[in-house]
């Protein structure tokens, strides 16, 4: 065998490789090229691996596919993906999947892509619900069961916390269906041009800012000396956006821009318009509520409190003296009723008080008032 034969079929093996795998990282797609040379007792060389590389590309080209490359949100690896470039029906039809459950897929996607604040996620339990909406319903053991194999086949990520994010493969091969479907939605890192489905941009994105990064490209640009990706989401001032020129503030793009991800609660900028996360903002709005129902109890307190007060000081002035004579009397009785009307429980006493001031008047006279009055006080 010339070596010519072997390098084609080293190349024909790692292609089979490849496609059995859909989608490995770069270092691995070399470990199986190193592996086949051996096999076939060919020198593996870093100049053979660019070679072999270049025509297998060439080739492929040829049957409408693609090896592209691109860089995992996540961990920053490089990965190697095979992918479909001709979206014809006979690829359509060339799927495992029901067009009941491509119809799902197409509907999570949306969903998941036109998420608010560029959170590009979706919880579990609403990703479960959305198969009750379409025009033929999914189950809800057939939507868990549909979700499963699209993570087995990673199409799709799935984080500890049940939130759903489309995998890399998923923006490998459907990169162009995206673009076209949501332009409007459809963002790329300003250091490597590939899109940006998890990172951080500039807060002034309100304002017509466009800068966007992945985690890994801030930290080899704007975030050279920040140590994590907490940090990353936490970065402000110190430098300038190089797009609107104001003082930098980072903002979340995935699921920590509704604060979906891992990590509970943040600080920092949880929307584009650099607003505080939904929870932290129901949690002030349940403290305000609570803090004025407390006003309105203690305005109530004190309301009970002066109507306590005044009572006892109100109840001496119904009892009008024996000594006044009806000049006297007549116009205090028409006073004290003014201030007692409001007050229902003290009418009845009014028509007693006059009675009994009546009462004394018939029987004692003018000059015996004064000596009755002492005896009726004590008597009390």
């Amino acid at each position: 065998m010339s070596q010519r034969d072997i390098s084609t079929l080293a190349r024909v093996s790692w292609l089979q490789s490849l496609i059995s795998h859909r989608i490995v990282p770069v270092p691995f797609a070399k470990h199986l090229y190193k592996r086949c040379c051996a096999i076939l007792g060919a020198p593996y060389e870093e100049s053979a691996y660019q070679k072999m590389f270049d025509e297998s590309t060439h080739h492929l080209s040829i049957l409408d596919l693609e090896i592209r490359r691109f860089r995992d949100q996540q961990t920053g690896q490089h990965v190697l993906a095979l992918v479909n470039t001709k979206a014809d029906a006979l690829i359509q039809n060339a799927t495992r999947y029901t067009p009941n459950e491509i119809a799902y897929i197409k509907k999570l996607v949306e969903e998941i892509f036109k998420a608010r604040r560029e959170a590009y996620s979706i919880a579990a339990l609403e990703a479960v619900r959305l198969g009750g909406r379409l025009r033929t319903p999914l189950t809800r053991d057939a939507t868990q069961e549909l979700l499963r194999n699209l993570v087995d086949h990673r199409w799709l990520a799935c984080s500890a916390e049940g939130v759903y994010t489309l995998a890399t493969r998923a923006l490998l091969e459907l990169r162009n269906y995206l673009q076209t479907e949501f332009e409007e939605h459809f963002h790329t890192c300003t250091h490597c041009k590939d899109v940006v489905t998890l990172g951080i941009g500039c807060s002034y994105t309100a304002r017509g800012c466009t800068t966007r990064y992945h985690l890994h490209c801030a930290r080899n640009t704007i975030g050279a000396a920040v140590d994590d990706d907490d940090a990353l989401y936490r970065l402000a001032g110190g430098f300038s956006c190089s797009n609107c020129m104001r003082m930098w503030k980072s903002r979340p793009i995935g699921p920590r821009a509704l604060n979906l991800g891992a990590g509970g609660e943040h600080d920092g900028m949880f929307s584009s318009q650099g607003e505080s996360s939904q929870v932290e903002a129901s949690r002030g709005s349940r403290r305000s509520r609570a803090a004025e129902q407390d006003e309105d109890d203690d305005e109530e307190e004190e309301d009970i409190a002066d109507a306590a007060e005044q009572t006892p000081r109100q109840r001496p002035s119904r009892r009008p003296a024996a000594a006044s004579d009806d000049d006297q009397d007549e116009p205090q009785t028409q006073s004290r009723s003014t201030r007692v009307k409001p007050e229902p429980q003290r009418t009845p006493l009014q028509p007693r008080t006059r009675r009994r001031a009546t009462a004394l008047d018939e029987e004692g006279g003018s000059e015996d008032e004064p000596e009755d009055v002492k005896p009726r006080k004590r008597a009390r």
